[in-house]
């Protein structure tokens, strides 16, 4: 089942995915956040917080690897 994410101030909440219910949310002062599928609303709470952890986590990933390959293409190029 499909959720929207929706924050109100610094209250996230979970709705499932109904394009009406939503602009009702909307129009109270929610705003959207993101769409996630979960089996409940607490899980779609916790899988938008992976998502973001994922996002975060993967170019971290990528600079550590690219260190190595920065630090000897400095130091072979600097011994020339």
């Amino acid at each position: 089942m499909d959720f929207y994410v929706l924050k109100k101030q610094q209250k996230l909440i979970a709705i499932p995915a109904d394009a009406q219910n939503c602009k009702q949310y909307l129009n109270s002062g929610y705003l959207y956040i993101d769409k996630v599928a979960a089996c409940n609303e607490k899980n779609a709470l916790k899988a938008l917080q992976a998502k973001k952890a994922k996002a975060i986590k993967l170019p971290l990933f990528m600079a550590l690897l690219a260190l190595p390959l920065i630090y000897v293409g400095w130091f072979s190029l600097g011994a020339s």
